[in-house]
């Protein structure tokens, strides 16, 4: 007899938050409970302290009753609470185990089609000006994954975590031989706030990242933050920067930051600037990124300091590699990619729709208006170029599907003027903090000097 498993890793998410939120529930119950023990036995004990004072013995059976009723009361909750936590680690282990075996499926699928998948790469490259489409920019670094000697033994993980992992012992050496190690990124530049009208639909987006993107050298460093209304915001997270000539956080060492560090090295100055915008605690805060912006993007949503002080509420990513970034469930999200873009396929793992909440739009790839416009002689082809993205996003806000106009009308903007205002961040040597700067001074008072 046959049978379909048609349960997924989101299904094992679901239901492990859903144990988890019960186990808090109990514990909360628990502490309620002993708290109406303690009430019990305090007005008992104030009881007996009046009989006393009339040299009586007075006593409340209704509160022995009740304190008897709360002792058994206690040992049911402790015994579902402790029954709450086993189920919720059982389902903690189910859902590691299945993302083990689907893993090794996933790696030994790949290994009955190596000639296959090869032959796959080369001819998506023929027609794709020799650059891999996106699907085959994911199974090229699946294979160099599988091929990798030491990784032989890690087929319990899937291949997009393996990249992510190679991505952060990457990131590391990155900062060690770019010195890095010790410095932070702060706000070095703040441009006037200036007013500027768009269209109000999803091109929108387009027309702001255009401030940031190949605006000449000297404009490297810069986002932007957008004001849309009166406690609503927009951070612009620009795509990869040279950062030879002039210093860049967005440079190749930013890709790393955002794989291997989560992007937290940006929160503070992000944080800094929504505030010189005027955001307040509790404001709407939206992230729009272009590749690498995008990594960042998805990074930030979840960034504690962020989300304690700001509203996250919205996203926007154009032509990022961010599937194997989890993006929070309240999120709105919506990610465009191009097929024949490369970029998205870099983390080695199909974008896929998250929930609800996340939507995720793949185009065929640049229309004929758009090839005529630009040239391939950029690294990653006319694709991966905003200009593109821009296209896309004019095509998508065409769909008229109910279901798609829900998610698509949520990111309009209003079309009077709003204000935006450009920051340059850099990366400077880390600075001491008063109380760190005493310490070392008495640390330095212990040593004795040499005889």
């Amino acid at each position: 007899m046959g049978y379909e498993v048609s349960y997924n890793e989101f299904d094992y998410a679901k239901a492990y938050l859903v144990c988890q939120k019960v186990t808090r529930d109990l514990e909360e119950v628990q502490e309620r409970v002993k708290a109406a023990q303690r009430a019990a036995e305090q007005s008992q004990h104030r009881l007996s302290a009046l009989g006393m004072s009339v040299c009586k013995v007075v006593r409340s059976p209704s509160l022995d009753v009740l304190a008897s009723k709360l002792v058994g009361g206690l040992a049911l909750v402790n015994l579902s609470s402790q029954d709450s936590k086993d189920i919720t680690a059982t389902i903690g282990q189910a859902r590691g185990n299945y993302e083990a075996a689907e893993a090794r499926v996933e790696h030994e699928i790949l290994l009955t089609s190596v000639p296959h998948a090869i032959a796959e790469i080369f001819s998506g490259m023929k027609d794709n000006d020799m650059r891999p489409p996106t699907e085959d920019m994911e199974t090229a670094l699946r294979l160099m994954m599988f091929f990798r000697i030491d990784l032989t033994s890690g087929w319990g993980q899937t291949f997009g975590q393996q990249i992510v992992n190679q991505t952060k012992h990457l990131a590391t050496v990155l900062r060690h031989f770019r010195n890095q190690q010790n410095k932070e990124i702060v706000i070095t530049q703040k441009d006037p706030p200036e007013y500027v009208s768009v269209d109000g639909g999803l091109d929108s987006y387009y027309e702001l990242h255009s401030m940031l993107e190949d605006q000449g050298p000297e404009e490297n460093g810069k986002f932007m933050v957008v004001q849309t209304d009166k406690d609503s915001y927009i951070v612009m997270l620009p795509g990869t920067q040279d950062g030879r000539e002039y210093e860049s956080p967005f440079d190749d060492v930013g890709v790393g930051d955002g794989f291997g560090y989560e992007s937290e090295n940006y929160a503070d100055a992000i944080a800094q600037a929504l505030e010189d915008s005027g955001a307040k605690d509790g404001s709407e805060v939206t992230f729009s990124g272009y590749s690498q912006g995008g990594i960042h993007a998805a990074q930030l949503m979840k960034n504690k300091k962020l989300k304690g002080k700001f509203k996250l509420n919205k996203m926007i990513t154009l032509g990022s590699p961010i599937a194997s970034i989890d993006i929070p469930d309240d999120v709105r999200s919506l990610s465009l990619e191009d097929k024949k873009d490369m970029v998205p396929g870099l983390d080695g793992t199909p974008n896929k729709n998250r929930g609800r909440h996340h939507l995720t739009t793949i185009f065929d790839g640049p229309s004929e208006r758009i090839k005529r416009l630009t040239r391939e002689e950029s690294t990653f082809g006319t694709p991966h170029k905003l200009i593109n993205y821009g296209d896309h996003l004019q095509e998508l806000d065409l769909d008229t599907r109910p279901e798609v106009r829900e998610r698509l009308d949520a990111f309009h903007l209003p079309r009077t003027p709003i204000k935006t205002q450009k920051f340059k961040i850099q990366r400077k040597p880390r600075t001491m903090t008063k109380e760190q700067q005493e310490k070392v001074v008495k640390h330095l008072g212990t040593i004795s000097p040499g005889h």
